[in-house]
């Protein structure tokens, strides 16, 4: 990604590594854990929309690339159409079907499978108490 003629870096400033948005997931809390990485950056808009795609992968990119970048003024305008295009993430909501039926992926440790199944679980409608939370464990 080139940085455009009219942003500029702050002097000495290196871009830390962001995580990865690939349309999966909470829009909004990947937005949050964006803005916390750009510490030095201040209130230099140009430049927090400009280092943005460095956080984007697969489906997210592409929306991200396809958008007619003059429609978005300032970074709020920008993150809310992000937020809007895949608010759905966050309206999906799982029940205890959803977390019975969860796999855990070959590529990932039993500690990191865990801990996404037990946020899963945490979003769970209605919610779950600890019991059932063990048992639907136990069965995923």
């Amino acid at each position: 990604m080139c940085i455009h003629p009219d942003v500029d870096m702050p002097a000495g400033y290196k871009p830390p590594k962001f995580d990865i948005f690939d349309g999966m997931g909470d829009s909004h809390a990947h937005l949050r854990a964006y803005c916390d990485k750009l510490v030095g950056v201040g209130r230099n808009e140009k430049l927090r929309m400009e280092l943005f795609i460095r956080s984007l992968t697969g489906e997210t990119l592409t929306v991200y690339t396809q958008q007619d970048s003059r429609n978005w003024r300032t970074w709020q305008d920008m993150a809310e159409d992000l937020m809007n295009h895949f608010q759905f993430n966050t309206k999906i909501t799982p029940d205890w079907f959803v977390l019975v039926n969860l796999q855990k992926k070959s590529s990932e440790s039993f500690q990191e499978y865990a801990r996404w199944w037990r946020s899963e679980a945490a979003r769970a409608q209605p919610p779950l108490d600890d019991s059932e939370l063990t048992k639907y464990f136990i069965r995923a």
